[in-house]
């Protein structure tokens, strides 16, 4: 079960260097240009319109504004859709891209309005298939703003007709609105088994400059570790020289030298290799890619992986465990569970089987059966049949002769 991947962007201006990227008018070094021709245009273009710019200028053109827009306005939203790379492959395996389309395009028409998506590309050239969504900002009625500056003090408001239409950003791209995406997305997503991310997580995506600037410093400092062997390297080769002077004296010291300086050398190869693979390594939006680290930022995710460990472990089902996953409770008359902590089965009745906090951690997760944490009640069904075990063994006492305790005369 992977998780859905939606990043929204407001650039300022004309963002012409992105309809490039988009539309594959320049090759990015990450694409693979033999696989260039796969890519699909999901939304056709207005007559007359025949690129992403153009589309939208013509969607803001024919909206009916009346207000000037400025230089600096933001004209249009980047939206990027995906998923984990390895459902995404999954699902391009299966067959089930196109249909997986559809509901991305569907849910995008139905958030934004659909005269607002004026275009959407699907990538198969680069390592995860995903989707570049533009949508025009085009709203109706008063700015968000405009209660609060009614009465300002310097310059009276006149009140908009609530049927004015308007170009503002800031109005789609609301707190609210922006985890209303993620919600809504992540339920269209839900049949494809990708689920939404963590709510309140501190992870953030990182953008393409900030992805250039730590690349450029991790190249420094790949730098500066080769000028630092090279440096090494060549005081091996001045000290190999200077035994190689004194041969008979130093053949020994000549020969440990010999293969220190090629294992330098291995490393000063090894550590070139990594600085290319680090340069071709990188796609515009990677956060598919970085998933595959998700337990390392989302601790919670590995209390639900040994959660799924446990379930498995105990005898549960694929769908069982995914129904207890998505909070549901699970009952059931009677039923065996294996614990492979005693390596016997225990048998239970009337059952209540649920996934739940810890109540003096919520960062930790445990399994309940009946209310009570399973792990607890295998201990208990264990001490319950040692007890009756070893009450059947206890050996016979006789009483001894002339007396009989317990028993009256």
């Amino acid at each position: 079960m992977g998780f859905v991947v939606l990043h929204i962007q407001k650039p300022k201006g004309n963002d012409a260097r992105t309809s490039a990227h988009i539309e594959r008018t320049v090759n990015p070094a990450n694409a693979d240009q033999t696989r260039t021709c796969l890519n699909e245009r999901l939304i056709e273009y207005p007559d007359g319109v025949e690129t992403r710019t153009q589309a939208i200028q013509h969607r803001i053109g024919n909206a009916g504004i009346t207000r000037k827009i400025r230089d600096n306005q933001v004209r249009a939203l980047q939206v990027m859709l995906s998923g984990t790379h390895e459902d995404m492959l999954r699902l391009q395996s299966a067959g089930k891209l196109d249909e997986w389309c559809k509901d991305n395009i569907e849910w995008l028409q139905d958030t934004f309005g659909k005269k607002n998506v004026v275009s959407a590309v699907l990538h198969l050239d680069e390592k995860t298939p995903h989707i570049h969504a533009t949508v025009v900002p085009i709203v109706q009625g008063e700015r968000r703003k405009a209660e609060a500056e009614k009465n300002n003090g310097k310059k009276k408001y006149r009140k908009k007709a609530k049927d004015t239409v308007r170009l503002c950003a800031d109005d789609v791209m609301t707190r609210d609105n922006l985890k209303l995406f993620q919600d809504t997305y992540a339920e269209k997503m839900q049949k494809y088994e990708l689920v939404r991310g963590i709510k309140g997580s501190d992870a953030r995506h990182i953008s393409t400059p900030q992805y250039y600037r730590d690349l450029h410093a991790q190249n420094e400092e790949l730098k500066e570790d080769i000028e630092y062997l090279q440096d090494q390297k060549q005081e091996v080769y001045d000290s190999v020289r200077d035994l190689y002077d004194r041969k008979d004296e130093a053949r020994e010291k000549f020969l440990n030298m010999h293969d220190y300086t090629r294992k330098k050398e291995t490393e000063i190869a090894d550590l070139e290799t990594r600085i290319e693979q680090l340069k071709q390594d990188y796609e515009p939006y990677k956060a598919q890619d970085e998933l595959n680290a998700i337990n390392k930022y989302f601790p919670m995710m590995e209390e639900q992986m040994r959660i799924v460990g446990l379930c498995e472990q105990i005898g549960l089902v694929f769908d069982s465990i995914r129904a207890l996953l998505f909070g549901q409770t699970l009952s059931g008359n009677s039923i065996k569970f294996y614990s492979p902590e005693h390596k016997q089965h225990f048998e239970a009745k009337d059952i209540q089987l649920k996934i739940e906090k810890e109540p003096d951690d919520p960062s930790k997760l445990r399994l309940n059966l009946n209310g009570q944490n399973i792990i607890d009640w295998f201990k208990q069904k264990s001490q319950e049949l040692k007890r009756a075990t070893n009450y059947y063994k206890r050996p016979s006492i006789k009483p001894k002769e002339g007396k009989s305790k317990g028993l009256k005369q």
